[in-house]
């Protein structure tokens, strides 16, 4: 009996190289028990025919045809899904009809069975009807900075309700305060009620929340709340507005929430709200539980002062359970002593991004615009129809495929927008088993259209048992002698049993043959790798094969895990044999690509997906995370500007039959662009032949082809204004001239200015000396006689003998 399963198993390792991967996952390294089995693929089967000596676990062609009868044979197979509850869709223009008897998501329930590796499809219809019941319920900040925005809503609470009706008659509104915690430092509880003296107007005693208007269809119990309140004044900046949103969506029964009802909260604010951790500053400790704490008669929030604030995850939490969506309405405060409150916008705009459903809009500073942010909020909230997954277990894996307004289709997509009341929508979900869960056999999980009132609940049951397991024998004689249970027609031992038939004990299995545990062409029992227990090798956890010939510890790692970890893949003979749902030499790869998908390509037809990202062809000039960025490229407004101008205007430099062989495109003339056609295309712009701007979109429709639209009317520059211009011309031309004669005559004047200042300085520096002039010459000529040299006649002329040889003569004399 060894022998011949020897033989077998030997002839089993022969043929692998042969053996297709899907038959090669069922039988190497085989498993131990049926459960097991049906983990590695439903193309996996299992004999549970007694004495059976081939590989149980194998596909169900080799198990037939290696002599195991078909009802021997276990491979459970899913079905479904059946549909358990099915109501048909409420027509679009039903009016008058009970918000529980309204039926926008269908079907309702649904119910299916996976084995690991199998998939299912279940497909959801979404409609918006027209008159649906809306719950609006009005959460305001009391605080003494939104003065202004209480006494604006007092005059326009009643156009609020008024506008909400026109939306739908089937409309309640309430309404509830906020300020923050009493508790110190958030405020003094000594001064708790004060006078606010520059509003000149008696001050609230400040609280925390309170319910002060249930949901009701009376408006002018809202009006007349309204003016009953007052701003209450508190310490520091941010309040407790998330205090107050947590027992909004907590205390169903007090605000009067109805079932299947559109839930919004409007929250209007203009500063940041407290959160979890935040109470450690007045020595608040316990976390918030999620729970509702509002007095029965005044509608105050009783555990204030005992719990902290809740966190951000808390509040989607308990949002998305009650479908609850909020509409954040900040306004902006200009007082200029307010220098940090910048940041309140985009706060809360990335917190509307974390919170299911909720939008985030900007109001005025007085909240003058309160009733248009609204209604553009609801509208924006009814046009967009976005799938929800409530409770996914790990092992469940799914897909989304969109089949929006006028039959576009989306692979990879959960949303559907520009949608008006009676469009229906489709989703197809693909629910893929990718293990069994380890908490039991059983999930449910709910998809759920954010705000619709409605949500399709589906069950599903994992296949992980074989249904033989049921009928399992314990001490069974075919077990040698009752040492183990019969199950599925192997033998589970007891312990310190081996063997196929639990035939050998720990004492006697060290001196059992060892002969059939030698490969051939070798001479090492195990390979040296395990021990020969009943003429079978024990390999252990890091060996396998039937002479442990393969290790299971050598395969690529992921996150640090063999293959990615258990959950990714198991490492079988050096190589990750890897789950449903991934893929790659150490199963790292996500085989989804829904995040590689633009509008229903995959890489923009640029590239390939691996590993759930695109890897763009080296020769595309497209780039980016989805192959769908293009720096050098012209653009599809510059590719078509040519095509529209020739086929919508008969203009530009194509020639009719250029035209005709070049611009193969779907083009649509419309009057104007509607925003749902702008919202969702590419808008292009540019100046055609007679300098008029031509706009024109384009975009993919759901052929996936080129679709252009055009606007019909041109937008042409007026006429040009001649006259004006020749007289700016020569009124400029004369103001220059006089510019610049003005410019010169003060050029001149400073020089003469500088020159006359040098020429005073000179001539006050100008001093006369004592030396004779040059110019002057004297009246006396003064000679010699050369021949005359008597000393007498000198010396009585001049009375000097010694000069007696010199004449000297006046002008007269000599001219005498």
């Amino acid at each position: 009996m060894h022998r011949l399963v020897t033989n077998l198993v030997i002839l089993a390792v022969c043929i692998l190289g042969a053996a297709s991967q899907t038959d090669r996952d069922c039988w190497f390294d085989p498993p131990n028990s049926c459960a097991e089995c049906l983990l590695r693929g439903p193309q996996c089967g299992w004999c549970a025919k007694v004495d059976y000596p081939g590989t149980r676990c194998n596909t169900v062609v080799n198990l037939q045809a290696e002599g195991c009868d078909q009802s021997d044979i276990m491979n459970p197979q899913g079905n479904g899904p059946v549909l358990t509850q099915n109501l048909p869709l409420t027509e679009a223009g039903s009016r008058g009809i009970p918000a529980d008897d309204i039926v926008q998501v269908s079907p309702q329930r649904a119910h299916l069975q996976l084995r690991p590796g199998e998939s299912a499809q279940v497909r959801l219809q979404v409609r918006q009807v027209q008159d649906y019941p809306v719950d609006l319920y009005y959460l305001m900040d009391l605080s003494s900075s939104m003065y202004d925005d209480l006494i604006t809503l007092r005059r326009l609470g009643s156009r609020l309700a008024s506008t909400m009706q026109r939306i739908t008659s089937n409309f309640r509104l309430g309404l509830g305060f906020y300020v923050d915690k009493t508790v110190l430092p958030y405020v003094n509880p000594y001064t708790i009620d004060t006078v606010c003296e520059q509003y000149n107007s008696p001050c609230a005693r400040v609280f925390s929340f309170k319910n002060s208007l249930p949901l009701t269809t009376n408006v002018s119990a809202f009006t007349d709340t309204l003016n009953r309140e007052e701003v209450a004044v508190n310490r520091d900046f941010p309040e407790g507005g998330f205090d107050a949103l947590m027992q909004v969506a907590a205390c169903e029964d007090q605000i009067r929430w109805r079932e299947g009802a559109t839930r919004l909260v409007v929250y209007p604010t203009d500063a940041l709200s407290k959160m979890a951790g935040d109470g450690k500053l007045a020595a608040i400790l316990p976390p918030n539980d999620e729970q509702c704490h509002l007095h029965p008669g005044t509608g105050e929030y009783l555990e204030s002062s005992n719990q902290d604030y809740p966190s951000i995850g808390q509040l989607a939490n308990i949002l998305r359970q009650k479908n609850i969506q909020p509409i954040f309405a900040i306004a902006e405060d200009t007082r200029p002593a307010v220098r940090y409150k910048p940041h309140v916008l985009p706060t809360y705009q990335r917190l509307s991004q974390l919170l299911p459903g909720s939008t985030m809009a900007t109001l005025e500073s007085d909240s003058s615009n309160i009733v248009e942010l609204v209604e553009e909020a609801y509208r924006k909230l009814r046009s967009e129809v976005k799938l929800q997954v409530i409770n996914p277990p790990a092992e469940l894996q799914l897909q989304f495929t969109s089949i929006c307004k006028d039959g576009q289709v989306t692979q990879g997509g959960a949303r559907c927008s520009n949608l008006t009341v009676g469009d229906t929508v489709e989703f197809e979900v693909t629910l893929t088993a990718a293990g069994c869960p380890k908490d039991g056999r059983t999930a449910q999980i709910s998809l759920v259209p954010v705000g619709f009132g409605g949500e399709l609940t589906v069950d599903v049951d994992f296949l992980c048992n074989c249904g033989c397991e049921a009928n399992s024998q314990p001490a069974s004689p075919h077990c040698t002698s009752g040492n183990g249970t019969l199950e599925c027609g192997v033998c589970t031992c007891h312990s310190n049993r081996y063997g196929r038939q639990c035939e050998c004990s720990s004492e006697d299995a060290a001196g059992s043959s060892t002969a059939q545990c030698v490969a051939p062409g070798s001479d090492v029992e195990c390979s040296g790798r395990g021990s020969c227990v009943c003429g079978r090798c024990d390999c252990g956890e890091r060996y396998a094969g039937p002479f442990c010939g393969c290790d299971n510890f050598s395969c690529d790692r992921s996150n640090g895990q063999l293959c990615g970890g258990p959950e990714h893949g198991v490492c079988k003979c050096g190589q990750c044999a890897c789950v449903s749902g991934w893929q790659g030499n150490a199963c790292q790869c996500s085989s989804r690509i829904d995040a590689c998908m633009v509008d229903g390509r995959i890489c923009n037809d640029q590239g390939r997906c691996e590993c759930g990202k695109c890897v763009c062809n080296p020769d595309s000039p497209y780039g980016g995370d989805r192959c769908d960025n293009c720096p050098t490229c012209p653009g599809n407004c510059v590719v078509n500007q040519a095509c529209v101008q020739c086929l919508v205007f008969q203009t530009g430099q194509l020639t009719p039959e250029q035209c005709s062989e070049r611009c193969p495109l779907n083009v649509t003339v419309v009057q104007s662009l509607p925003d749902d056609i702008l919202s969702s295309a590419e808008t292009c712009r540019f100046h055609d032949d007679d300098d008029c701007i031509v706009t024109f979109t384009y975009g993919r429709g759901q052929s996936k082809e080129l679709e252009v639209t055009v606007k019909k009317t041109k937008e042409c520059p007026g006429p040009v204004p001649v006259l004006p211009i020749v007289l700016g011309v020569i009124g400029g031309i004369v103001l220059i001239g006089l510019a610049l004669l003005v410019l010169w005559r003060m050029l001149i004047y400073l020089y003469d200015r500088v020159e006359y200042r040098r020429f005073e300085r000179e001539r006050q520096a100008t001093k006369f000396t004592s030396s004779e002039n040059p110019l002057y010459k004297s009246n006396t000529t003064r000679f010699s006689n050369p021949t005359f040299r008597g000393r007498k006649n000198s010396a009585k002329l001049y009375g000097d003998d010694d000069l007696g040889d010199v004449m000297e003569l006046t002008s007269e004399q000599s001219s005498a």
